[in-house]
């Protein structure tokens, strides 16, 4: 039994060998290439978003995914969660979608919370299921103002509920100057997340504020999920965000400077660009006032200010979101209402055609004011932030929302399939889609956004699916995506999946996934291949033995020079081998170029987590997978002494392969290896 096992063990070595030193297939660089546990892929919408709802509490709720594997059959389920008591809502992609791998479409469902679950249906009872464990229907608020409506952290903000989200994050920075500074770019991806206390909310918000507590109070009132944008800025008065919203930089007088970019208008304008353009709006709750009080600012400055900030950000956006104007101008050096302003937003919140309504009065909360100027949650005294949490709540009723109309995106934008491996300067084609109402984008661009998703380029502009996409000849080697994005007004899309950027490669590699999946006595392997114009036809090859390779179908390109498709075959010769299968690619001008390597393994294979060859001469491989990848290796001498590694899990699909960074003397190690799962250790000879 000991001779079987190291004759399987040897066996493997020798196919790795001949399988590193092939001519096509010496390293793989394409992290697309999978064992089949990530069939489906969801890129919208994200986890914890909430789409607004309209009056009759619905909402579209667009989908982007994408699919790996020839199903028969692909359906979308919104399945009501945490007490929604609506129904289900079921939807089925049509074939040509899933030939594509591209599936998109628009569905409505009631207020509430939901998972949404797509499923595949394939041969010998085969399904695979991808989640997004929660995704809302509700009420989505901008807040905008200065520091009283931004948050101060340590003030006694409080955590909300689960029932609350917003995206921890800011796009602002203190310079040395003492200058806040945030770039005028197109904004990054959101996560969304249930709001803590000293979070931030992207933007510019720097706490939870009042306004956790006020999305639970509108979650207790209306069973609603609540999310929040804050692009309120510090110290901002009325004359700044006019300056800023009539193209100026506003100048800042506590610090003497300007701030740069045209903020703090500028984040605003963005938010509402790249947010509020696919998520919705019910409105921009405006907190404002306390600074032009303390300036002296008459009711005509304040009005004219304030309405040239609202009419300027509906032009500049293309989008007419309702405002809420809430009377506020008492401050820490006046207890008393400055009444000019009051009657400057007491006057906006009702004017004619305006699209604005009365906000809560906030000056007969927490007078006097802490020294510190803002609202705070005193420990054993005033909670102030309640106290204007609760105000705002008695303002937001269903009476009042049943008068505001909501802005809900009217049109959608699907990123569609990218290349998985590229090198700097290379140019694609990215296949899009546009669907509802006839005021689509005049143009449209592709947005390169890096591994953390922020705006790095924008790399193509036309007015038609497929876009072209340049590559910039000096980017970096690393992980990007793609975004659709869709201008005059400006309609964020959906993003793209990951691809890679790698000036080593000596091809660009357009498949885009590749599996081979062990479906009772056959193994499938399939294929979605990116818009590929040149390309001819496919010739799938195998091997056992890592060395020669036989041809096992030719497959031409069907109706992919624009678009998307997803190719297979059934290998019903599947022994009990490791085996390895590839795809030749041939183009029109003649080029052939190979596909990375998949691998199947079954009898005689090596465990998980075990290292072969051992012992090990300068480098050896430990198997894992997409469930359960190795996060971390570490190997030690016998003295306890660390000697670093380096880990690539993807020169070899499912194997990771391991090098120390120093030549090691000769002798026995014990190498760390963390998982998922926990934590093993085992003995390396290296001679």
């Amino acid at each position: 039994m000991v001779k079987k096992i190291l004759r399987h063990r040897f066996h493997f070595v020798r196919e790795l060998f001949f399988f590193k030193t092939t001519i096509f297939t010496l390293f793989i660089l394409n992290p697309a290439v999978s064992q089949p546990h990530a069939q489906l892929i969801i890129t919208s919408p994200l986890n914890n978003q909430v789409q607004q709802r309209n009056n009759l509490g619905v909402a579209s709720i667009s989908i982007t995914a994408y699919s790996y594997f020839p199903y028969s059959k692909v359906e979308a389920q919104l399945l009501p969660e945490e007490g929604n008591k609506h129904p289900k809502v079921e939807w089925v992609f049509d074939q040509q979608q899933i030939q594509q791998g591209f599936l998109n479409t628009t569905i409505q469902a009631k207020t509430g919370w939901y998972k949404l679950k797509l499923r595949g249906y394939a041969a010998n009872g085969i399904t695979d299921t991808a989640i997004v464990s929660r995704v809302g229907v509700g009420e989505v608020f901008l807040v905008a103002g200065n520091s009283n409506a931004m948050g101060i952290p340590g003030l006694g903000s409080k955590n909300a509920s689960g029932n609350v989200v917003a995206f921890n994050a800011t796009n602002k920075m203190l310079n040395q100057e003492i200058i806040t500074v945030a770039p005028d770019e197109p904004m990054q991806l959101p996560k969304f997340t249930p709001v803590i206390s000293d979070n931030l909310i992207f933007p510019s918000g720097e706490a939870s504020w009042y306004w956790g507590e006020l999305g639970d109070l509108l979650f207790k009132k209306m069973n609603t999920p609540v999310l929040f944008l804050n692009a309120a800025w510090a110290a901002a008065n009325s004359e700044n965000y006019r300056d800023a919203a009539s193209g100026k930089d506003a100048y800042n007088l506590y610090v003497g400077k300007n701030w740069p970019n045209r903020q703090p208008y500028t984040n605003l304008i963005n938010t509402i660009r790249y947010f509020n353009s696919w998520l919705g709006a019910r409105a921009v709750l405006w907190s404002h006032g306390e600074n032009d009080g303390q300036l002296g600012f008459t009711e005509d400055n304040y009005f004219n200010n304030i309405k040239t900030l609202i009419e300027n950000s509906r032009r500049d956006s293309g989008y007419d979101l309702p405002w809420f104007i809430a009377r506020n101008s008492v401050s820490y050096t006046s207890d008393r209402p400055y009444q000019p302003v009051i009657n400057a937003q007491n006057q906006l919140s009702i004017l004619k055609n305006l699209n604005t309504f009365p906000g809560p009065n906030l000056d007969t909360i927490q007078v006097p004011r802490p020294g510190h100027g803002h609202f705070e949650n005193i420990k054993g005294g005033t909670q102030g932030l309640s106290l204007a949490a609760a105000a705002w709540n008695r303002t937001l009723t269903d009476s009042v929302f049943q008068k505001v109309i909501p802005f809900e995106p009217k049109t959608v934008i699907y990123t569609g399939i990218v290349p998985s491996a590229l090198k700097p300067g290379a140019s694609f084609l990215l296949p899009f889609r546009v669907s509802g109402s006839n005021d689509s984008p005049a143009e449209i661009h592709a947005e390169l956004l890096n591994e953390e998703g922020k705006f790095v380029e924008t790399v193509g502009i036309g007015n038609e699916s497929p876009l072209s996409v340049t590559l910039p000849e000096n980017i970096k080697n690393g992980i990007y995506k793609l975004r659709v994005v869709g201008r005059r007004p400006i309609l964020a899309g959906s993003r793209s999946t990951e691809f890679y950027v790698d000036k080593s490669l000596s091809e660009n590699d357009f498949i885009h996934h590749i599996s081979a999946r062990l479906m009772g006595q056959q193994i499938v392997i399939s294929w979605l291949m990116a818009a590929n114009p040149e390309l001819t036809q496919m010739v799938l090859q195998k091997t056992t033995d890592g060395e020669t390779y036989s041809d096992l179908q030719t497959v031409a390109a069907i109706n992919n020079q624009n678009d998307s498709r997803l190719y297979y075959f059934s290998d019903l010769n599947a022994d009990e081998s490791t085996i390895f299968y590839r795809i030749r690619l041939e183009h029109q001008n003649g080029k052939i170029s190979h596909s990375p390597v998949v691998t199947v393994f079954q009898k005689g294979a090596p465990p998980r987590f075990i290292v072969f060859p051992n012992p090990v001469v300068k480098e050896f491989y430990l198997r894992s997978d997409e469930a359960e990848p190795i996060l971390k290796c570490n190997l030690f001498d016998v003295l306890g002494r660390e000697h670093p590694v380096l880990t690539n899990q993807r020169e070899v699909i499912g194997v990771t392969t391991a090098r120390p960074v120093y030549e090691l003397p000769a002798g026995n190690y014990f190498l760390r290896i963390v998982s998922q799962t926990g934590v093993s250790t085992q003995t390396v000879l290296f001679r």
